[in-house]
């Protein structure tokens, strides 16, 4: 079986997430917590890519996700 990555498998308790819209250049960092309940601890880079929209600008499928 196949081990993906995600949130639960690779954030240590300080790391935080990071999500750069690709469209408007737009910021945002989530900590641990934040990350888990807005995404959920199984969250693979796919899923927050798909399910993460820009605060700034509101275009979707478009960020750049890094821990």
């Amino acid at each position: 079986m196949a081990m993906y990555e995600s949130l639960a498998r690779v954030m240590q308790p300080n790391d935080t997430l990071k999500l750069a819209c690709d469209a408007c250049g737009h910021r945002a960092a989530l900590g641990r917590k934040e990350a888990f309940a807005r995404f959920g601890a199984d969250a693979t880079p796919y899923t927050i890519r798909r399910r993460a929209r820009c605060a700034a600008c509101g275009e979707r499928h478009r960020v750049s996700v890094s821990i």
